[in-house]
């Protein structure tokens, strides 16, 4: 029998083949990929690894988190005998007694090294034998948790730097193992042929730092990009599989060390999986379709670039909620990619599909001058094509990344893109007034970009000066139910201008 390492990661709450948006069956979920792992297992010994980023991302577990009195998704990967879990960066969004919960509650081991709760390792690395072979397993999740999650869920935690863990864990295995596998909950910074960076060096991602300088890896799985890749830097095998679980990671050990996606929408769906968690399905479905109050336009999303590009109303939406809610001058928000817009009458699907985050409210002390410079980093996201406004393909790939683009509301501005030299910011009135250098100003915005997340560094020194704890989804649900009737003005004040 060959041995071989199945791994799943950024499943991000698709536990059930099951669209949310279309209340329809879909080609994704953990209950597909059970019929696969069950057809696996009749003629190998198979070892199956969580890789983080599990706890969010669908209404079933946002609705599951808050509702029910056990984690949803420890009982799935129970259901599916996981040997080991690997902690992710969203995983962190409730709370550290909700993480410490969601490991307790696992039959798998927490292979986690470089967290502490409490003082005490969350996780360790393991050692298991089969077929003769001693394989070591070696758990990290990137350390960079701390420049986006909030103080608050991060109490009784510590997160230790990512390379020196990897580097102290593989030395004291290496002798001692046939293979060392690293389970990371990051990806990679560098493109892995040309060597050339892909992103700024921040340490979010040292995938290729760790293949390049700790020696004595044989295999690196990896995630947090939502990536599709299979390579090999130096000596190691480095494996990263797209979120959702549309697919995940195949890794057979046998005379050589061979690695492959696996398309998991080729496989049916385990019902008997699925019957587990009938009776949570139905409660989520039914919360989401209760009716909460109305609006006077329609505002579905088809197309996200356009959405940015246009200012789609629904942005004004949240940007007027989020400025009344903190009292601010200036409101800034970001569209996802899976946001789907909503009608004229609104439910609780409506909101919390919309913001299937669990970010919070900050609200900044913010001058004229740093704005101006907030304004001209957001303007990048835009470059010239072919005479067309585009995309900088470098919010695109390795990892799309247009939730890093803020649409603000309280200010209007004209971004100029250029065909030949840099992007400027003209334009800039705030009550039909120049924007003063030298002035404060109150803006709100999430609290992701708040802790500088994006590479938004000048967010981390600006004086804080209220924070809200809810989730923006039940602001947005608590506003809609208090004024029932809601009236959205379409306001088209920031403007895209192609210049020489």
């Amino acid at each position: 029998m060959s041995l071989k390492i199945v791994a799943t990661t950024d499943v991000h709450g698709s536990l059930l083949a099951y669209d949310f948006v279309k209340s329809s069956i879909s080609k994704k979920g953990l209950s597909r990929f059970s019929t696969f792992l069950k057809s696996i297992k009749k003629d190998n010994d198979v070892i199956y690894v969580d890789n983080g980023d599990i706890n969010q991302g669908t209404p079933l577990v946002a609705f599951a988190n808050s509702n029910i009195n056990y984690n949803i998704m420890s009982k799935a990967l129970n259901y599916l005998k996981c040997d080991y879990i690997n902690l992710g960066n969203h995983d962190f969004n409730y709370g550290s007694e909700f993480l410490y919960r969601y490991v307790k509650e696992n039959n798998a081991k927490c292979i986690t090294e470089n967290v502490k709760y409490k003082d005490k390792n969350i996780g360790n690395l393991d050692i298991i034998e089969i077929n003769k072979k001693k394989i070591a397993f070696i758990g990290v999740v990137t350390d960079y948790i701390y420049n986006w999650e909030k103080k608050k869920n991060l109490e009784n935690l510590e997160i230790l730097d990512v390379f020196e863990t990897v580097k102290k864990a593989v030395k004291k295995v290496r002798n001692d193992v046939d293979y060392v596998v690293v389970v990371y909950h990051g990806g990679f910074e560098r493109d892995l042929e040309t060597k050339e960076p892909t992103e700024e060096l921040t340490g979010e991602n040292v995938g290729y730092k760790i293949c390049s300088e700790i020696k004595g890896i044989d295999i690196l799985i990896t995630g947090h990009q939502h990536r599709n890749l299979v390579s090999k830097i130096n000596d190691t095998v480095v494996i990263q599989c797209s979120d959702g679980c549309f697919s995940c990671m195949e890794i057979t050990i046998d005379k050589s060390i061979c690695a492959k996606l696996i398309d998991i929408s080729n496989y049916d769906i385990d019902f008997e999986m699925e019957n587990e968690f009938k009776e949570v399905l139905q409660q989520t479905e039914n919360w989401l379709d209760e009716e909460i109050g109305t609006c006077n336009i329609e505002m579905y999303i088809s197309d996200i670039e356009q959405a940015q590009k246009t200012k789609h109303p629904i942005v004004s939406f949240i940007n007027k909620v989020q400025k009344e809610r903190m009292n601010a001058d200036i409101s800034a928000c970001c569209l996802f990619d899976v946001m789907p817009g909503f009608g004229k009458t609104l439910k609780y699907k409506d909101m919390i599909l919309n913001y299937p985050f669990p970010n919070t409210l900050v609200l900044k002390e913010i001058t004229g001058e740093d704005l101006i410079k907030y304004l001209t980093q957001l303007c990048d996201y835009w470059i010239v094509k072919e005479e067309k406004i585009e995309i900088n393909p470098k919010f695109l790939k390795p990892k799309r990344e247009i939730y890093n683009y803020d649409l603000l509301d309280g200010i209007d501005y004209t971004f100029n893109i250029s065909k030949k030299g840099k992007n400027f910011v003209t334009d800039i009135k705030i009550d039909n007034k120049d924007l003063i250098k030298n002035k404060k100003y109150k803006l709100v915005l999430n609290n992701y970009r708040a802790t500088g997340g994006g590479n938004f560094s000048i967010f981390k020194n600006l004086k804080t000066l209220k924070e809200d704890t809810t989730d923006i989804a039940d602001i947005l649900i608590d506003y809609v139910k208090k004024n029932k009737n809601i009236f959205i003005e379409d306001k088209k004040n920031i403007k895209l201008k192609i210049v020489d």
